[in-house]
């Protein structure tokens, strides 16, 4: 599984990325991680950062951070 968390480096995007690392580690997922913040990256979704792709899918958008709850539901979701 591939995922990605795209935003400008704000303290939304850097929660919503250790959240997901959290629980990926909690619930044994085979997962890559990637923070992308660089401007080409996250430019292309404002201003409805951060985004949380699984592989290439958006899952979420925006500022409203899910819970470890629902995050696990959001990487699972699909499989």
């Amino acid at each position: 599984m591939k995922i990605e968390i795209i935003g400008p480096g704000c303290p939304f995007c850097k929660t919503l990325c250790k959240r997901t690392k959290e629980v990926v580690q909690e619930n044994n997922i085979d997962a890559e991680i990637e923070h992308l913040t660089n401007f080409k990256s996250w430019i292309k979704h404002f201003p409805m950062t951060p985004v949380l792709i699984v592989d290439g899918e958006i899952r979420h958008r925006g500022k409203w951070l899910p819970n470890k709850k629902k995050i696990l539901k959001l990487l699972t979701e699909g499989k």
